[in-house]
């Protein structure tokens, strides 16, 4: 089977709780198919920050070539620096590859 690249994001109290949110709304929409192309066929995430004047944009563009981000293991994270916490919660942004 194959893999591209996706982008998701999910607001939460932390990264944690974003990446859970982000999952069940994956396979809500798309199955729980170990194979749907969605954020929900990673297991895990790993934060990696923003370098200074990144934009989210090219921060996600990074990802695709980031050693730890993989098809199979964990996509990458980062919490939005523009977007003010709400109601404790945090809007975070993830990147990586998804099996399909």
């Amino acid at each position: 089977m194959g893999a591209h690249n996706f982008e998701d994001q999910a607001y939460g109290a932390t990264a944690v709780e974003a990446f859970n949110t982000a999952v069940a709304d994956a396979e809500y929409e798309s199955g729980h198919n170990a194979y749907n192309g969605t954020i929900s066929t990673n297991y895990d995430f790993i934060m990696v920050p923003l370098k200074e004047d990144e934009s989210i944009d090219g921060w996600a563009r990074r990802m695709m070539d980031h050693e730890g981000v993989q098809k199979w293991g964990p996509c990458a994270c980062v919490k939005d620096p523009d977007t003010p916490e709400e109601n404790g919660r945090w809007l975070w942004h993830f990147a990586g590859w998804a099996s399909c």
